[in-house]
């Protein structure tokens, strides 16, 4: 019986073509405001799936691994381009992603573990917690401190119906702290996410969108220069 809804992977792709027409507006039309209002939508969508990676993922080291050495790559590519120093959206999910990994060890403790180990890794975390706040206080990191805990809140319930909910508690949270007008329109991607029906797809095609990000920035910085 097919599943109604939409699949993870049509989702990110939704996500990926919304990013690719905000950076169009960013590089390439600067004055034409659809496009980054448009833009918004991704960022919410993909720090969804972020949560829903580490859930589900076999090899916990390397998707963290992998999202922050893209970051790091990233980020010293456009500091060397264009020289503003922001640190990427793969630089915020990775802090997600830390986050995300000290939360589930509390969680597993609380259940399992000894009075101290419970201790230990409730402080581990908010330690993290608190870093990841003054980190983002000092640099300038894409979305910021709430944009980082998008995904945190995500992870923190196990239903779908339930992380949905959160997804939409979190969105509402970063419109909220960002508190624009331009930012107000991440609050599109809820209806679409809420057609999510917990399957992946027919196809893998997480290394499509880890390749996607860098190229189609590549491809819209060139045609600034030759335009």
């Amino acid at each position: 019986m097919k599943i109604k809804g939409l699949n993870g992977n049509t989702l990110k792709v939704i996500a990926a073509v919304t990013m690719m027409l905000d950076h169009t507006g960013m590089i390439l039309f600067p004055r034409i405001e659809v496009f980054r209002l448009i833009g918004r939508i991704a960022f919410p969508l993909f720090a969804f799936f972020i949560a829903e990676g580490c859930r589900y993922t076999h090899n916990k080291r390397k998707y963290l691994g992998t999202i922050l050495l893209l970051g790091l790559i990233f980020h010293a590519v456009f500091v060397l381009a264009t020289g503003q120093t922001m640190f990427n959206i793969f630089i915020t999910f990775s802090f997600s992603i830390i986050l995300i990994y000290f939360l589930q060890k509390v969680k597993k403790e609380l259940e399992e573990g000894t009075w101290h180990n419970k201790i230990l890794s409730v402080i581990l975390f908010f330690g993290m917690l608190i870093f990841t706040y003054l980190f983002t206080g000092c640099f300038q990191v894409d979305y910021g401190f709430s944009g980082i805990m998008l995904p945190v809140i995500v992870s923190l319930f196990d239903g779908l119906w339930k992380r949905k909910a959160a997804f939409l508690a979190g969105t509402f949270l970063l419109v909220v702290s960002i508190h624009t007008y331009f930012q107000s329109f991440c609050l599109l991607a809820v209806p679409i996410l809420f057609l999510y029906n917990g399957t992946r797809g027919k196809y893998k095609m997480k290394y499509f969108f880890y390749v996607f990000y860098p190229v189609h920035l590549t491809i819209l910085f060139l045609l600034d220069i030759i335009i």
